[in-house]
């Protein structure tokens, strides 16, 4: 009776121990899924081909799966940036920066995107530190001027007074 009762007990620890891990474990995205991978692959290499809105399909894709792929959203946003869209670009970017730091994939090349973002292709290859999380430091760094730089926007039209 007693074997059993420390063995329930040893079952309930163990089932505890892994509940409480299992949160901790999904934070960390490891090396990226193959099928997120090739998206971003193929987004990159339509980016340098110049087709735009065929890249931003693949990256799309690619966040639709992983919604915070920082390699993603950094290379979407260098299209919204291309495009002149400064606000959707930088928040991409702030998105993509919420969990860069556990993304490790090596970059196997960056690109210019209308001199504002670098897009980036990553590698399968893992490394130290996160690469992208420092891209997209730099991407904000460079977006920041033009986003200061553009007009207010103008709130709506003023009251219209009653006619007399």
């Amino acid at each position: 009776m007693r074997q059993k009762r420390t063995l329930v007990s040893l079952m309930l620890a163990v089932g505890l121990c892994v509940l409480l891990a299992a949160p901790a474990m999904a934070q960390i995205p490891g090396p990226m899924p193959n099928d997120i991978y090739e998206h971003i692959s193929r987004g990159y290499d339509l980016l340098l081909a110049g087709k735009y809105d065929a890249a931003a399909e693949q990256f799309k894709q690619a966040t639709q799966k992983d919604m915070n792929n920082p390699f993603a959203a950094n290379n979407l946003a260098a299209i919204e940036g291309h495009k002149g869209n400064y606000k959707t670009a930088m928040a991409l970017m702030q998105q993509g920066l919420t969990r860069a730091d556990l993304y490790k994939n090596k970059v196997a090349q960056t690109c210019f995107v209308a001199g504002l973002c670098n897009a980036v292709k990553p590698q399968k290859e893992l490394g130290a530190d996160s690469v992208i999380k420092t891209i997209l430091q730099e991407n904000i760094a460079k977006l920041k001027p033009k986003l200061e730089a553009m007009p207010p926007q103008p709130s709506g039209p003023p009251p219209m007074s009653p006619k007399k």
